[in-house]
């Protein structure tokens, strides 16, 4: 599946910035959106590594669970730092080294979303971050399946990491993340 465009909804009422309309790529998409609109991703695979810095809707085609990959050859496919939604999209991280999809900052919702990695960690949070994730799903059999590092925290609500070749919850340096009703089996890692 080739990469598909992407809808911009403004939803705000000034005249100013008109920003509805489709985008070639999810990387312009989040350049053009400003806090409030939403960005419907058509089903696809999308080759970018993306950063979201503001508080905007990220989210596949209801319906279609799956139907859009992040999957970027290297580095941190999805990056956080906004208080964003961000739903329905399938993440695949391939750099051994970095986190596949990282929190670093605000208060971001993660819904239903599916990593699969071979990665440092499936979803890392740093600092003060403080997600509310919901219904994701981690599959990493190479490194740790949620880290929440140096004072990060966050609500992880019915979330499951199917397989981790570490850990399948890390928390370190002052960390205070709350799990509820989550699943985690085939970890190596205590």
């Amino acid at each position: 599946m080739a990469q598909g465009t992407v809808q911009v909804t403004h939803t705000g009422t000034s005249r100013w910035r008109r920003r509805t309309g489709e985008y070639a790529s999810l990387a312009a998409a989040l350049e053009a959106a400003a806090d409030g609109d939403v960005l419907t991703v058509a089903p696809g695979t999308y080759r970018e590594n993306l950063v979201v810095q503001r508080a905007v809707t990220l989210r596949g085609p209801e319906g279609s669970p799956g139907s859009v990959r992040i999957a970027p050859a290297d580095g941190v496919p999805l990056t956080v730092r906004a208080s964003a939604v961000v739903q329905d999209l399938h993440v695949e991280g391939q750099d051994a080294a970095a986190p596949a999809l990282l929190v670093e900052e605000g208060t971001p919702e993660l819904r239903d979303v599916r990593i699969v990695t071979r990665s440092a960690s499936g979803i890392e949070v740093r600092s003060g971050a403080r997600p509310t994730v919901r219904r994701c799903t981690v599959d990493n059999p190479a490194g740790i399946g949620i880290a929440v590092l140096d004072g990060g925290g966050g609500l992880f609500e019915e979330c499951e990491i199917v397989a981790a070749g570490q850990s399948g919850v890390a928390v370190r340096g002052g960390a205070r993340p709350r799990l509820e009703r989550c699943r985690v089996h085939h970890a190596s890692g205590a």
